[in-house]
């Protein structure tokens, strides 16, 4: 089974999402997926043209939903268990999706990236209503149900991975998450990203 098979739907949804992004060039590069969940952005870049992508999540649900996934779809990708702060390998390029917002320390994140990745692509949810603010923020746990630590607005999300010592090269506009179709959704209270690229500066 291809990866656009296993995903039916959901997969033309996030597909239209990856068209938004600002990729690099990934022709022969070596990638690395951090936060793989079920492996979606992994198996994309392998059909961008990686020659070679590890894809590696900590212990949890997503973690267990990735091997059903990787076990059932046809694809070269790898995979492994392993922290977003204990990562390894020499990368052209790594992509964060929806992660930053999930760890305690997403400046430790963003460094550790950069010890093994020369190019970052980061897709994180973004803070509407801070989007509305001229000035770099965040909001401390915006679920309040302790599954985030910090949502940024988009300048608020670009100043953080300067501060962990990448150069932003591109940033995407806000983007909508096709899959929440609640109210909230369509009203824009939430279900919105954005996406940056930059390279390492050292």
């Amino acid at each position: 089974m291809s990866p656009s098979e296993f995903w039916g739907d959901e997969h033309f949804d996030r597909g239209r999402l990856a068209d938004q992004l600002p990729w690099p060039d990934l022709r022969g590069a070596r990638c690395l997926d951090i936060g793989t969940a079920d492996g979606y952005w992994a198996f994309e870049m392998e059909r961008r043209g990686a020659a070679d992508v590890l894809a590696t999540d900590r212990p949890s649900y997503y973690q267990q939903r990735a091997r059903t996934v990787f076990a059932a779809v046809e694809s070269n990708v790898r995979y492994e268990e392993r922290s977003v702060y204990d990562l390894e390998g020499d990368f052209d390029v790594a992509f964060m999706g929806y992660v930053l917002q999930v760890v305690e320390d997403p400046v430790g994140a963003l460094r550790s990236v950069a010890r093994v990745a020369r190019t970052l692509l980061l897709l994180d949810t973004i803070s509407l209503p801070l989007a509305l603010v001229p000035a770099p923020l965040a909001r401390l746990d915006a679920r309040r149900d302790g599954g985030e630590w910090f949502v940024f607005n988009p300048r608020g999300m670009r100043k953080v991975v300067e501060l962990a010592g990448w150069k932003v090269e591109a940033q995407s506009a806000i983007l909508r998450d096709p899959w929440d179709t609640s109210w909230k959704g369509r009203a824009g209270i939430r279900g919105r990203s954005s996406a940056l690229r930059a390279g390492r500066t050292t």
